[in-house]
């Protein structure tokens, strides 16, 4: 994977020369990574685009899970919401 700031999105014959050889590249600003662009065809586009999609949800549930994991609650936590919830139901 080849690296591209962002003023060198104006050299457009490099960029598809790039982009052709390397089929993706990550546009940099300020030298820190803000973009992807990736090689497609018209024939591709969709599937790629679903693909992509796809890939970037299953990351994020990922990360959301991981997150998760770190902040679950113990089993003393859980018996005092089961009580406190039967109690509600108790009163009502």
């Amino acid at each position: 994977m080849d690296y591209l700031a962002v003023k060198d999105l104006k050299k457009t014959k490099d960029l598809w020369e790039r982009l052709a050889a390397e089929k993706e590249l990550v546009i940099t600003r300020d030298g820190k990574p803000s973009a992807l662009m990736i090689s497609v065809s018209p024939e591709t586009l969709d599937d790629s685009l679903r693909e992509i999609r796809r890939a970037l949800f299953s990351a994020a549930v990922s990360r959301v899970r991981r997150r998760a994991e770190g902040n679950a609650p113990n089993a003393q936590e859980i018996e005092a919401v089961i009580r406190e919830s039967r109690q509600e139901r108790s009163v009502s």
